[in-house]
């Protein structure tokens, strides 16, 4: 499935940027909240992280005694993963064209990807990351709460051009639209961050 024009320049952005980026979203155990509640859902298995960036959440996952394999669509941003996990498995892939064969997995970590998606392509996305996932496979999602969707130039800290699409979402816009594409939301909440990010966080399990 081709890329947009505004999916494209969010990936140049990355890749442009990507070691400054990585060492930004250094933060150790960032989502240490969130992964004590998955590690209690999915206590052990294979998982997908969809969108691996710099390799921060990978470390984690991997030290929680997950069978971990990471995609991202930058491959400067993969190639600062692997710096981060030399043992890792990570490949260069679109959500849109996971090369993986169906109920491959028995979880996914998402963490700030779904939201460079256009809403447009929301439906696709999750269903891609369905078919790989086994029935009652467990997820966690995080995206910005917001309206709309649109290309901002953000993080000025980096160098040159910043510009990635944003897609923003109510809690219960997303919810539904999880639910109407066979997710079962287990838990959900809000999580404000600063006065630009609130974080909208999602638990789910996959229903076939």
């Amino acid at each position: 499935m081709r890329l947009t024009p505004a999916e494209q320049l969010t990936i140049k952005t990355y890749n442009s940027n990507a070691v400054a980026w990585a060492k930004k979203h250094s933060t150790p155990a960032y989502w240490a909240e969130e992964m004590a509640i998955f590690k209690k859902l999915l206590p052990k298995g294979k998982i997908l992280e969809i969108g691996a960036g710099g390799g921060r959440d990978a470390q984690e996952l991997i030290k929680l005694g997950y069978d971990y394999v990471g995609i991202d669509v930058a491959e400067k941003l993969l190639a600062e993963a692997k710096k981060l996990n030399p043992t890792a498995t990570f490949l260069h892939q679109t959500i849109y064209d996971l090369d993986f064969s169906k109920n491959s997995f028995d979880g996914f970590w998402t963490s700030a990807t779904l939201l460079h998606i256009p809403k447009s392509r929301i439906k696709t996305a999750l269903g891609k990351i369905h078919t790989v996932i086994k029935s009652g496979g467990i997820g966690f999602i995080s995206i910005k709460q917001g309206k709309g969707e649109k290309i901002e130039q953000d993080e000025p800290q980096l160098p040159g051009d910043r510009r990635r699409l944003f897609a923003y979402y109510s809690q219960d816009e997303f919810r539904k639209i999880l639910e109407d594409n066979s997710y079962q939301v287990i838990e959900s909440h809000i999580k404000p961050i600063s006065e630009r990010t609130t974080w909208l966080i999602y638990f789910v399990k996959a229903s076939k």
